[in-house]
Parts: C-alpha cells; structure tokens; sequence
C-alpha cells in the first residue's frame, strides 16, 4: 500500500554497509547503475522507492497506490479459526483491500505513521546536519562529469 502516486521524495539517505550489502543482493546495481559507485554511501529515497518496487513486483508482490493505512482492525473475538482475520482500515474504505484478510503488516514508514500498540525507538549517534540544494539538471557532458561525494563527517 502507498499512499502517494507518485515517488517524488528527494530527500537522500545514507546507508550503512550492511545496508549497501544487502541492496546489492538484490541487485540494486541493475536497477540503478550508480547506487553506491566509489566513495558513495547515500541514496535518494526516490531512487530507493523504485528500487525496491521493481524487486517486489519481480518477486509478485501487489502494489496499490493512492491507498493510505488508517489502522489495524482486529477480528472479533466470537469468530471461528475459519473467519476473516486480521483486516486493515485503509482510505478510500471502498478499495477492495479493506477486506483483505492478512497474516503480516511491515510498516515503512515516518514518525508519524507508527502502528498502534508499538513504541518509535530512534537511534542516532551524533548529530546530523545535512544542506541539500536541488538544481535543474540540464543532461550536460558537464553535469555528467561532476561527481557525487559521500558528504564529510566531523
């Protein structure tokens, strides 16, 4: 389920090497030939969003946008082993995965959007401050030609 149309976030992420290695795996190089190149260890959460949904639909995964999760819906406690189950609110509530019955809920998501019942834990080391300055890429030999940095930590 995605609740945009659209992956249009430019904000950029960095990657822990575990991370990288694991994207890799999953041949994150063939998706997008510049993930990681040399020094790099960052990636746009666009780049990210598309990468992993052209895994997930070679692996057969359904993809709904325009689709946003309100909540859980529990089943009712008088239901036999054979009921609906488990059951997720979702807006608009006539799209057909509001009957939807499943086992597993991954919620990738922000601090905003943490499912009932669980607790957001964030892990941060130092402080983080990050400048980024989008420009309009005019497809240049010049613009090419520059190279990405991985960023300076002090």
């Amino acid at each position: 389920i995605e609740k945009r149309d659209t992956f249009s976030r430019n904000n950029v992420l960095h990657l822990w090497p575990y991370t990288i290695h694991d994207l890799r795996s999953l041949g994150a190089k063939k998706f997008y030939g510049k993930f990681c190149a040399g020094s790099i260890d960052h990636i746009s959460i666009r780049q990210l969003q598309l990468m992993l949904l052209k895994v997930s639909l070679i692996l057969g995964v359904e993809v709904h946008v325009n689709v946003e999760f309100v909540k859980l819906v529990e089943p009712p406690e008088e239901q036999a082993n054979d009921g609906p189950g488990w059951r997720a609110e979702v807006r608009p509530s006539s799209h057909p995965l509001s009957e939807f019955g499943f086992d597993v809920v991954i919620g990738a998501d922000g601090r905003r959007s943490t499912l009932d019942g669980f607790t957001r834990k964030e892990f941060r080391g130092k402080l983080a401050i990050a400048i980024t300055a989008n420009f309009v890429n005019r497809n240049t030999t010049a613009e090419a030609k520059v190279e990405e940095i991985s960023g300076v930590a002090f």
